[in-house]
């Protein structure tokens, strides 16, 4: 192995050490690892049990080996070249730089001594934000259930475990292990936290202002989302944003399309954003070394239609012409037009209108005869009063005109 990849592999690591020609890490350590071809792609061969993150860049292959575990122990070939990682069985004094997502990831910080008597433990959390450290143990209502630690083992494992990491969890952990004979060792864990975002979203709202009449009007929106599968629709303009809790020396942040596997300067602008634009990473690297993979996914649909006939209609998929007209022939045979409705309305007020005519009609008869008889029922009492009414006039008018 050249001196070169082994000071690689040293800082990638976070202070791992070798034994026996095998580098050993901590449990819950990454391991970050390239291999160059000039020829062909370079491919890394890995433990049948190991399953990194690889990014193929050009003719690179990043190896990202993360959170550290007995699976991943083994053997890795890259260009006829082999590195041997086994895990560590105590703490030394290392200090480790170790990235997270700021939303669905965990973080071990693996914190043991080797002693057959017992050993005492301190952890202590200092925010970047801050000057002042938290005796973690004591004080942990900042992580409140998702902070693991016992500070009394019997094995002098003392690691913690924090999950689901968050944003603010960024910081500087140290764990300190004593006892009455022994030396202190000073552990040190720096975790920097990632994150992506849309920003400039271009929503659509859609309106109908009659009912022959749609009108889709365009709101453009500031808006920030974490890692969130956020609603969008093919043409609108979108920013990714990749962002890190802490600024370190020699980082650099990148965009990646997991589909085809090319990578763009952060922030990326999309315009017109389309279908196959929906799988990206945000990509961190320290010291050319690739340290944190954070996918993003954009929740993209096809554009919405503009024939839809309610005031706040459901998205729908953009039809094609001959599925227009197939709708619009099934809306024929289904949906009365408003003509037909005043038709139908019509047709049935005339047929009430001339059913309480009959109605009228014969009651009117039936009291006319009751009245000839002089037998009125009182039911008929008023309709026969103005029938009679009615002669009276008309006899009037008779004697009238022969006077």
């Amino acid at each position: 192995m050249s001196v070169r990849l082994f000071l690689c592999l040293f800082f990638c690591s976070g202070g791992p050490t070798v034994s026996n020609g095998q580098i050993q890490i901590a449990q819950g350590s990454d391991v970050s690892l390239n291999c160059i071809s000039n020829l062909i792609q370079a491919r890394w061969e890995v433990p049948p049990l190991s399953t990194p993150i690889r990014v193929n860049l050009g003719q690179t292959e990043y190896l990202l080996i993360k959170d550290f575990q007995q699976q991943s122990e083994g053997q890795y070939v890259c260009n006829n070249k082999t590195t041997k990682f086994e895990l560590k069985s105590a703490s030394t004094n290392d200090e480790t730089v170790l990235f997270r997502a700021s939303q669905g990831d965990s973080l071990f910080l693996f914190c043991k001594g080797l002693s057959s008597s017992s050993l005492m433990a301190t952890w202590s959390w200092r925010p970047h934000h801050s000057d002042h450290s938290t005796h973690l143990g004591q004080n942990s209502a900042h992580f409140g259930n998702r902070l693991s630690l016992s500070l009394s083992n019997k094995d002098n494992d003392f690691s913690l475990t924090i999950s689901p990491t968050a944003w603010s969890d960024s910081g500087r952990y140290e764990c300190q292990l004593s006892s009455s004979y022994l030396p202190k060792t000073r552990t040190v864990f720096e975790l920097v936290v990632v994150r992506g975002t849309l920003t400039g979203l271009l929503l659509k709202l859609k309106f109908c202002l009659s009912e022959h009449l749609n009108l889709l009007n365009f709101l453009s929106v500031s808006s920030t989302v974490h890692t969130d599968r956020q609603q969008l629709t093919e043409g609108d303009n979108v920013t990714l944003q990749c962002e890190v809790s802490h600024e370190l020396q020699s980082v650099r942040l990148y965009w990646i399309n997991t589909e085809t596997q090319q990578n763009f300067p952060n922030p990326l602008q999309l315009r017109n954003v389309m279908m196959g634009q929906r799988n990206w990473a945000c990509a961190a690297f320290h010291s050319s070394k690739l340290k944190a993979l954070i996918p993003l996914t954009l929740n993209i649909s096809q554009t919405l239609s503009a024939t839809a006939r309610s005031p706040t209609p459901t998205p729908q998929y953009l039809p094609t012409d001959e599925s227009k007209r197939a709708n619009s022939s099934e809306d024929l045979r289904t949906t009365p037009s408003s003509q037909e409705v005043r038709q139908q309305d019509f047709i049935l007020l005339c047929v009430c209108t001339g059913f309480f005519f009959i109605l009228t009609v014969l009651i009117g008869a039936a009291c006319w005869r009751k009245r000839i008889k002089g037998d009125a029922s009182p039911e008929c009492e008023p309709i026969c009063n103005l029938l009679r009414a009615e002669d009276e006039d008309e006899y009037t008018v008779v004697i009238f005109q022969e006077v």
